[in-house]
């Protein structure tokens, strides 16, 4: 990877978490990949120090996108979350950032195309990085 960081994506269909990890990895991110939630929370346990963005999709068995970042949160406060879901629940993106304080929370509707999801990865990345320094 070109030292953009490294990205844990937590999804439950193969499919669509290839295809992340491909989209990613073109764009220079180094990509963990979890097929649900408590996968998910289990390798940002042991790479917390090098991850440097979560997308989860919203709704996975085990423990959905929104329980797993919170555990992850509860590790480390500061990372930043990327919620997908293919549902097209409009409601599901305020009470996200309403329930949120955290400014490194994004939410991206599925279907995305790449370009959409590395332009959100970036941009979170970045917001993470100027709160924190």
């Amino acid at each position: 990877s070109s030292g953009k960081g490294l990205v844990l994506v937590v999804d439950d269909e193969p499919d669509v978490r290839e295809l992340m990890k491909r989209v990613l990895e073109r764009a220079g991110y180094g990509v963990l990949t979890a097929s649900d939630g408590a996968e998910g929370v289990e390798s940002f346990h042991r790479h917390r120090d090098r991850i440097a963005l979560v997308v989860a999709d919203l709704t996975m068995p085990k423990l959905n996108g929104r329980q797993a970042a919170d555990r992850m949160r509860t590790l480390n406060p500061a990372v930043p979350v990327l919620l997908t879901t293919g549902f097209s629940d409009a409601d599901a993106e305020p009470t996200f950032r309403g329930a949120e304080p955290n400014p490194a929370a994004g939410f991206l509707p599925k279907p995305f195309r790449g370009a959409d999801l590395v332009q959100a990865v970036g941009r979170l990345i970045a917001a993470a990085a100027s709160v924190t320094s």
